[in-house]
């Protein structure tokens, strides 16, 4: 019964996941080149964008804007792999900035999104029961369990 639980918790959340608004989109920029991504969001949530260099040592600026210029987040990216999140507080068309500030061109993946959170709840607790289950009967086991000791 835990182990079905939590197998359906993860496959809920892996669903709800994939059906999260998003893009994704490649990039060359070539120094001091820009790019812009946009992507309209809906109500109030977290929402993240990962991107993916060919190079490490990279210098790219990003900025998160809203529908009336606010940034809502603004990183210097210097790693080859990044993962960041912002919030956001309304419905809007969101765009995502990229400066490349290196002395060399540099390919980029970006995907950019909404997180959705707010339908990860119950699966969670799927997940959380189902493994509370796990760990509980286990312990059950074994503490139903006789060693022989020697004397």
């Amino acid at each position: 019964m835990a182990l079905i639980a939590i197998a359906i918790g993860s496959i809920w959340i892996g669903i709800v996941f994939s059906y999260a608004i998003k893009d994704l989109e490649n990039f060359n920029l070539d120094k001091l080149d820009s790019a812009n991504m946009p992507l309209v969001l809906y109500g109030n949530g977290i929402g993240f964008y990962e991107i993916s260099s060919n190079h490490y040592n990279n210098s790219i600026l990003v900025k998160v804007l809203d529908s009336n210029g606010n940034y809502l987040n603004m990183r210097t990216i210097t790693n080859k792999e990044t993962v960041n999140y912002f919030v956001f507080q309304h419905t809007g068309r969101f765009t995502l900035e990229l400066t490349n500030l290196s002395a060399k061109s540099v390919q980029l993946t970006v995907e950019f999104g909404d997180t959705k959170y707010q339908e990860f709840l119950i699966p969670s607790l799927m997940i959380f029961i189902g493994a509370c289950l796990l760990m509980f009967t286990g312990y059950t086991k074994l503490r139903n369990y006789m060693t022989a000791q020697p004397e």
